[in-house]
């Protein structure tokens, strides 16, 4: 297993990140052919992730499976708490970098003019 960092983690593919989960899991396996069965039966590291007891037993054990909602627990938390407290704009724009990111698409520059813009739009939906 190559050694893992922060930055290094954003550029991992799903099944790379799928595969440290479960080798955490299980040790001593090759895990990566059940990485991937996993990916094409449910789409995505957050489809599987997410998906329900009953179907991940159909490919996992019980410890796998605790290993992956370990994770949906923690990611759920995470998410909660960074949107606590965040007013509206500060929220879509946050989501907004967040899937531009994701997508590789470039960031565009803000203007003053269109923060403000979203801000009064918000501000007035929220109230």
């Amino acid at each position: 297993m190559r050694a893992f960092s922060i930055p290094a983690a954003a550029a991992l593919s799903d099944y790379e990140l799928l595969e440290l989960v479960l080798f955490a899991a299980i040790p001593r396996r090759d895990v990566k052919p059940l990485a991937k069965t996993l990916l094409a039966k449910f789409g995505s590291f957050a489809e599987v992730v997410a998906a329900s007891r009953e179907r991940l037993s159909e490919h996992l054990g019980d410890g796998a499976i605790a290993q992956l909602k370990i994770i949906e627990a923690a990611a759920l938390r995470l998410s909660r708490t960074m949107l606590m407290g965040k007013p509206a704009a500060q929220l879509l724009e946050r989501a907004s970098r967040l899937l531009r990111r994701r997508d590789g698409a470039p960031r565009p520059r803000r203007s003053s003019a269109s923060s403000s813009s979203t801000a009064r739009i918000f501000s007035s939906a929220t109230k």
